[in-house]
């Protein structure tokens, strides 16, 4: 999974990169910081949770991913099976790149994730 990750973390701007649990519990990270990856992955769990039951409630299907635009950054998020891919980026990043590398990442994950 980390070499995965380590695709993702190589382009320009990304800050993390990590796999975390519809719990919020960690999988797999790659940073590029000082942030704490178990702050990101529960609150990213507990994001993704909110935004889910929010589609759902109005009736416009299953959440696959989100993307949480702030002033000094941009939160990515994919659903995979059971997991979580969470990327955090600086508001200046490729989106089409991050969105294309999250794709693909997400097929590679599912794969592996479906042979467990």
């Amino acid at each position: 999974m980390e070499t995965i990750l380590q695709r993702i973390a190589e382009i320009e701007g990304v800050i993390q990169a990590i796999i975390v649990g519809k719990d919020g519990l960690i999988v797999a990270g790659i940073s590029e910081s000082n942030e704490d990856e178990e702050v990101l992955g529960a609150m990213a769990a507990a994001c993704f949770s909110a935004i889910t039951h929010y589609s759902q409630e109005i009736g416009t299907g299953e959440m696959r991913q989100a993307m949480i635009q702030s002033a000094h950054g941009i939160l990515h998020l994919a659903e995979i099976d059971d997991l979580i891919l969470v990327v955090s980026t600086i508001p200046q990043v490729n989106l089409g790149r991050i969105r294309l590398e999250m794709t693909r990442a997400g097929q590679r994950l599912a794969e592996r994730v479906g042979a467990y």
